[in-house]
C-alpha cells in the first residue's frame, strides 16, 4: 500500500510538470517579445478566436503605454484546461500572476490564501472604482463583504429571431415574444412542415442539456436554485423547476422545438432551419463571422414567466499572491487599464460582453455603437434583472450532473417531477459531502 501511494504521488507530480512545461511552450509561442527592463506579469486565460484577438489588442496597448510592466498573455485554449492548470498550480507553487477564473475556484483560492483581496488596492486609488462597478457584478465578486476578484467577461442570454420568417408567418418582426407563453405561441406559427408532416423549419431551437436556460426559467417561475442555509440544499425539485422543465418538454412533444448538440442550433438559425434560438449575446460575434447572417434578424431579451430573470455567465480576474508586491501592483494597473471607462466600453461593443463599470455604460462611444446596431441593446435592458449561479466549490460537478438529467429529460420526455426528484437527491448528495 505504501509503495502504491508513493507511485501515485510521483505520477501526480509528473502530470503537474507536464502541465507547466506545456504552459511554457504556449508562452513561448503566444507571448510577445519581452523587454528585460520591465517586470513580466504572467496572465493565464481561456480566450481564443475573435474575442481573444480583442483582448490581445488591449494587452498590446497596455504594454505600449507604460515602461514598468509587461503583460505576457498565455492562452490555455479553454476554460476547462485553465481551471485544471490553476488547481495544479496550487500544488506546484507556480501560479500565474493574474488569471481568468470562475467564482467557485475563487472560493478555493480565498480559503488557501492564494489570491489578493482587492479592497486595499481600490482604497489606495483617488477614483472610487468600487462604486462604479455595476451592482450585480460587484455582488458576484464579493465574498464575506470583501472584493476578491474583478469582473472580466460577463455575458447575458438573449433570444435571436428571424424577421423574414416572422413576416411570412404573419408576425410583427419588431415585436418578438416577451413571455414563455408567447414563445410557444410564436414557435407554433413559425414551424413549417412538408406534405408528409415532416418539420422543415422549427419554431424554436436550444442546446441539449441546457443547464443555463433551465436555471434562468427556474428563477423566472419564482423559484430558487439552492437554499440560503450555511449548508446549502438544492431546491430544484420544487414547483418552479417542474414548470421550467415542463415548458420545454411541452414544446418538444408538440414538435415546434428541438434540442441540438453544441452549437448546431446556431448553424440551423443561419441556414433558416429554425426561426428562434436562445443563446449568449456573445454568439452574435461568431454567427456574424465570415458571410454573416444572410437575412434580417433581431436580438431580444430572453422571454420570461412570472419574472424576466436571467443568469450571468462568464469569468472574473484574480490576482495571485506570489510574494512580489511589484507584480501585484502591475497586475492591478492592468486591471484598471482594461476596465476603465473607455476601454471597458470598447471591450463591450467589440465582443458583446457586458462592460464592468457604470461609466462605460454611458460612454459616448458605446452609445453610438448601440444606436447603430439595435441588436446589441437586448443585454443592457436585462442588467437590472440579472442573477448568478451558486458560488459553491462543487458547482462544476453539480452542473455536469444536471446536464445528464436534463439531456435524459429532453430525449425521453421523462415525467418532470420524477426526474427532478432524483436529480435533486443526487445534487444534495454532492452538496452534503462537499467542502468549499
Amino acid at each position: 500500500m505504501k509503495n502504491f501511494l508513493i507511485g501515485v504521488l510521483i505520477t501526480w507530480f509528473l502530470v503537474i510538470g507536464l502541465l507547466f512545461e506545456d504552459s511554457k511552450r504556449n508562452a513561448r509561442k503566444k507571448g510577445h517579445p519581452t523587454d528585460s527592463k520591465r517586470l513580466e506579469i504572467i496572465f493565464w486565460h481561456g480566450m481564443t478566436g475573435p474575442l481573444g484577438k480583442v483582448m490581445e489588442d488591449l494587452i498590446d496597448r497596455f504594454n505600449k503605454t507604460q515602461d514598468q510592466y509587461f503583460i505576457k498573455s498565455v492562452s490555455m485554449g479553454s476554460y476547462d484546461t485553465l481551471a485544471k492548470k490553476l488547481l495544479a498550480s496550487l500544488v506546484a507553487g507556480q501560479a500565474p500572476d493574474i488569471s481568468q477564473n470562475y467564482e467557485n475556484l475563487t472560493k478555493k483560492f480565498i480559503k488557501h490564501h492564494k489570491i489578493v483581496c482587492l479592497d486595499e488596492l481600490i482604497a489606495s486609488e483617488a477614483e472610487d472604482i468600487k462604486s462604479d462597478i455595476i451592482p450585480v457584478l460587484l455582488e458576484n465578486n464579493t465574498f464575506d463583504g470583501k472584493l476578491w476578484s474583478f469582473p472580466f467577461n460577463k455575458s447575458i442570454p438573449v433570444l435571436y429571431y428571424n424577421k423574414k420568417l416572422f413576416r411570412e408567418a404573419g408576425l410583427d418582426p419588431e415585436s418578438p415574444p416577451q413571455t414563455l407563453e408567447e414563445l410557444a405561441s410564436f414557435a407554433r406559427k413559425l414551424t413549417k412542415r412538408d406534405e408528409r408532416g415532416e418539420v422543415r423549419v422549427y419554431g424554436y431551437g436550444t442546446n441539449r442539456a441546457n443547464v443555463w436556460m433551465f436555471l434562468c426559467r427556474v428563477l423566472q417561475f419564482g423559484g430558487k436554485i439552492v437554499s440560503d442555509d450555511l449548508a446549502p440544499r438544492s431546491l430544484l425539485d420544487g414547483p418552479a423547476a417542474v414548470k421550467a422543465l415542463s415548458f420545454l418538454q411541452g414544446m418538444l412533444r408538440e414538435g415546434i422545438a428541438y434540442e441540438a448538440q453544441a452549437f448546431d442550433h446556431q448553424n440551423d438559425f443561419k441556414a433558416q432551419r429554425t426561426a428562434m434560438i436562445d443563446n449568449s449575446i456573445v454568439s452574435k460575434v461568431f454567427m456574424e463571422m465570415g458571410a454573416g447572417i444572410p437575412f434580417d434578424y433581431g436580438v431580444a431579451p430572453l422571454p420570461g414567466a412570472a419574472t424576466s430573470a436571467v443568469i450571468l455567465s462568464g469569468t472574473n480576474i484574480n490576482i495571485f499572491d506570489n510574494g512580489d508586491p511589484r507584480k501585484i501592483k502591475g497586475a492591478w494597473d492592468f486591471i484598471k487599464f482594461f476596465t476603465n471607462t473607455e476601454n471597458g466600453a470598447e471591450w463591450s461593443y467589440k465582443t458583446t460582453y457586458m462592460p464592468v463599470r457604470k461609466s462605460s455604460l454611458s460612454s459616448k462611444n458605446l452609445q453610438k455603437v448601440l444606436e447603430a446596431d439595435k441588436n446589441l441593446k437586448a443585454p443592457y435592458v436585462q442588467l437590472d434583472r440579472c442573477f448568478f449561479e451558486p458560488r459553491l466549490g462543487c458547482w462544476f460537478e453539480v452542473r455536469d450532473l444536471m446536464a445528464d438529467y436534463l439531456e435524459k429529460a429532453g430525449l425521453e420526455l421523462t415525467d418532470p417531477e420524477v426526474i427532478l426528484k432524483k436529480m435533486n437527491q443526487d445534487i444534495n448528495g454532492i452538496l452534503k459531502h462537499a467542502r468549499d
